[in-house]
């Protein structure tokens, strides 16, 4: 699917960064070859709970509360409404520019990006969902205006001479959350003699100090762990092309799908396949399609090697049962893999020594792992 990602993502950011947008259409991988997982629903909340704990909090390493985070996707949902196809690449731009994470793609540092993106999906979305129909305006607006300073608290971490002093004044940006506090009803009767505002310019500096404070310690502490970051969608293998000279980082777990999909990776300079399946269903993921093209590229360059097709099951219900089932998976993975083209002799069933898989999580156990023997 030929599409100018760049092009996308400056319908909305007119300044957009080609190195982040490189950056991201790298990560995503071969999502980006298939028209469904290439776009974002979201009118699905399962589509934006994905988007929320495997970009947002594995990707960018977010750790603010699922409404926020929810409240920043539904801002850029608000934002892209017009446009029939909502692109991942542009979604994800926009997101990590909302919380001043661009530095993570490559981008330039820049307290100013993470302020101004909470300040645009703020206005764009207006509280999350539940909130809808409420008066009270503030209550919806505050978490969205809080991850904003947060955001401008991680991009100022990255500039050194930002993180030396924390208790800079606040951005021209700050005045966005005085919105969201005007609403309020007052205090004391010497905050109404003051328009019940005299307390404001003394609580956004604190607030913004704390911010920058607090993202430039976690930013510090990241950089010295060196934490490779986890990955995406969970039938997609993404990863990052490392700078020349560079050395490429170990590669990061790839996340389990919830119920069917298949994750493709490596396994001692081999391709290797994780085929997951339902709870009690052996039947195989469309995505078998795409992901096998690393195995089937392999065999191609590779004429005395094979596939040994393996399968497991999680520990619950009866065991005999379990058993057949794993067979059953894996003479369903065998099949799919000669209907895509592999011939019948070069996949080989192959029984586990433990067939039952135990302390792990359940969605890690049904599963079907098809290695390259030689």
């Amino acid at each position: 699917m030929a599409e100018d990602w760049l092009a996308d993502v400056r319908k909305y950011v007119a300044d957009a960064d080609e190195t982040v947008v490189s950056a991201i259409v790298k990560y995503l991988g071969i999502a980006l070859r298939n028209r469904d997982s290439s776009l974002v629903s979201f009118t699905d909340t399962k589509e934006t709970d994905r988007v929320r704990e495997n970009f947002l909090k594995k990707k960018l390493g977010l750790t603010h509360d699922d409404a926020t985070l929810d409240a920043a996707i539904a801002g850029v949902g608000e934002q892209m409404k017009g446009d029939r196809t909502k692109n991942r690449v542009t979604v994800y731009y926009l997101l990590a520019q909302h919380f001043g994470l661009l530095t993570l793609f490559g981008g330039a540092a820049g307290i100013g990006a993470g302020a101004a993106g909470a300040a645009a999906a703020l206005a764009a979305a207006g509280g999350s969902d539940d909130d809808a129909g409420k008066d009270d305006d503030g209550a919806s607006a505050a978490p969205l205006a809080a991850a904003g300073l947060a955001g401008a608290g991680a991009a100022a971490a990255a500039a050194p001479s930002v993180a030396a002093a924390p208790a800079a004044p606040p951005p021209p940006a700050a005045p966005v959350p005085q919105t969201a506090y005007s609403s309020g009803d007052g205090g004391g009767d010497g905050d109404k003699a003051s328009g019940g505002m005299g307390w404001l310019p003394w609580l956004l500096p604190a607030l913004l100090a704390l911010a920058l404070l607090f993202f430039g310690l976690r930013y510090c502490s990241k950089q010295e762990a060196a934490v490779a970051p986890a990955t995406d969608e969970a039938a997609i293998s993404e990863t990052v092309t490392p700078a020349d000279g560079a050395v490429a980082p170990a590669a990061p777990a790839a996340a389990i799908p919830e119920g069917a999909g298949v994750v493709a990776a490596d396994r001692e300079g081999k391709p290797m396949l994780t085929i997951y399946f339902d709870t009690g269903k052996s039947v195989v993921s469309n995505d078998l399609s795409t992901a096998a093209s690393s195995v089937k590229a392999y065999l191609e360059s590779n004429p005395a090697a094979t596939l040994a097709v393996s399968g497991y099951n999680d520990p619950t219900g009866n065991a005999a049962a379990n058993a057949e089932l794993s067979k059953n998976r894996a003479q369903s993975v065998k099949a799919a893999l000669e209907t895509l083209g592999i011939a019948a002799d070069k996949v080989v069933l192959e029984k586990p020594a433990e067939a039952t898989t135990t302390g792990t999580d359940n969605a890690a156990a049904r599963r079907v792992e098809v290695t390259v023997k030689g």
